[in-house]
């Protein structure tokens, strides 16, 4: 199971961490380095015998690295802008997965029935999906036996010395790791797998219209319904349970206490749920390709995509909806000796996933529309007792659902709600399966399908 590190902050503890790191070292660290003191001139003389003894020096790097350096850069690994829907650290790197029981069917109560059917078995509709490790990174950081001598020039050098190891690479990954999770977002809008709802403009003289429409959406997702979420099972989510995620624009034309309101919540408890990004389509596009350019499922954002994006005002997720959790934060060290200088790696492996089952709405402006629905393959000979599994794409405007409603015009050629054909006993002849879009009832795509 998942599990968050507390957070910690630098304070000025030079003193406490000299005396710490030799109390816990060999005989020999301690004959030679005297107990600190706040005197800057013991400071000084500390850091004189560890410049000029090299084993002493490597001593003091891999205790203070290991005693502070990699706590602390644990903990700043939650200072991720989103991290509020960070699931923590898997500290056996396991595999997560995601169980979802659906409702269960209702029965009419009949005496008769029941001795005939009380050992039956009712199969629970039981969905799962499994999130993996897809992210290897790591950060890597060098300290010249230079920057160890600058370290005992002042009280706080060794602090400051801690914060330049580690801010750097903690920067970076946190960077990372937001950048990833804006664009697992904005892919998912654009392939059309979110719950989309159309508001008006953004504008002052509408705001009264799109808060009156995003507090009606906000009270639906707090009902069981199946229309939310990808998996289309049945679920809910409280408002203690919401999440907004809101463009920054709209952010400063909208009233917070009006929106707030329509959470039920007051200012205060709906700060806490109110997620600002600069924009949708703000993105570092340069620094995704360079960190996803061996990745062969990375596709940049086109010009006309990332404009697409930058129109959405907000989106509310259920607090499961991403699916982030770190694997591995391990932080190593090794001395160059000819090169007198330490060099300092961040490995940060990671689970960056989107649950199919967590409720979402996408608040877009403009008018959606279906193209078409494409079936493949259009055509399939199939053998009674065979079964296969279609797949159907929708075409459109930007960020148009996918979601599809099967159908088959023969009893004995059936199809599942997620495309699989099977042909039973007695089929003949050839059957007609169809996908119609849920977006837009008249637009559909059919395959045929020849009994062999």
């Amino acid at each position: 199971m998942p599990s968050i590190p507390k957070i910690i902050t630098k304070t000025n503890v030079s003193v406490d961490v000299l005396n710490a790191i030799r109390n816990a070292s060999t005989q020999n660290y301690k004959d030679y380095v005297p107990i600190a003191t706040k005197d800057a001139g013991i400071i000084r003389k500390i850091g004189a015998v560890l410049v000029n003894n090299p084993a002493l020096a490597n001593e003091f790097i891999g205790a203070l690295i290991n005693r502070i350096a990699r706590v602390y850069i644990s903990s700043r690994s939650y200072e991720n802008p989103w991290r509020i829907f960070k699931k923590g650290v898997l500290e056996y790197g396991e595999t997560i997965e995601e169980i979802f029981v659906n409702l269960a069917k209702p029965y009419t109560f009949d005496q008769k029935e029941a001795e005939q059917k009380v050992f039956a078995r009712e199969i629970p509709d039981v969905k799962s999906a499994f999130h993996v490790m897809n992210y290897q990174k790591f950060y890597k950081v060098t300290i010249s036996e230079d920057q160890l001598k600058q370290a005992f020039l002042s009280i706080d050098g060794v602090t400051d010395l801690i914060a330049k190891t580690t801010d750097s690479l903690v920067a970076s990954m946190n960077y990372d790791e937001f950048l990833t999770m804006k664009y697992m977002l904005g892919r998912r809008l654009l392939d059309g797998l979110m719950k989309t709802e159309n508001i008006p403009n953004v504008s002052t003289a509408n705001m009264k219209a799109i808060i009156s429409k995003v507090k009606g959406v906000s009270n639906n997702l707090t009902f069981m319904s199946k229309d939310f979420n990808l998996m289309h099972v049945y679920n809910q989510s409280n408002k203690d349970r919401q999440y907004i995620i809101i463009n920054s624009q709209f952010d400063a034309t909208m009233d917070v206490e009006v929106l707030a309101s329509a959470f039920n919540m007051d200012r205060a408890e709906f700060f806490g749920h109110r997620i600002l990004i600069d924009s949708f389509a703000t993105l570092d596009t340069d620094r995704l390709a360079d960190l996803f350019k061996d990745d062969e499922t990375y596709k940049e954002f086109t010009q006309d995509e990332l404009t697409a994006l930058d129109s959405i005002p907000a989106i509310i997720v259920d607090e499961d909806f991403f699916q982030i959790y770190d694997n591995l934060l391990k932080f190593t060290d090794q001395y160059n000796a000819q090169g007198l200088y330490w060099n300092y790696w961040y490995h940060a492996w990671k689970t960056f996933s989107i649950s199919p089952f967590a409720n979402n709405v996408a608040f877009i402006t403009g008018e959606q529309s279906v193209t078409s629905v494409t079936v493949t393959p259009a055509t399939a000979s199939l053998g009674v007792g065979d079964t296969m599994t279609l797949y159907a794409s929708v075409t459109g405007t930007p960020f148009i659902e996918q979601g599809i409603v099967w159908s088959s015009n023969s009893d004995n050629v059936t199809v599942s709600e997620n495309g699989v054909v099977t042909v039973l006993e007695g089929a003949t002849g050839t059957a007609k399966i169809t996908a119609t879009s849920k977006a837009d009832s008249s637009k559909s795509g059919t395959c045929t399908i020849t009994i062999a």
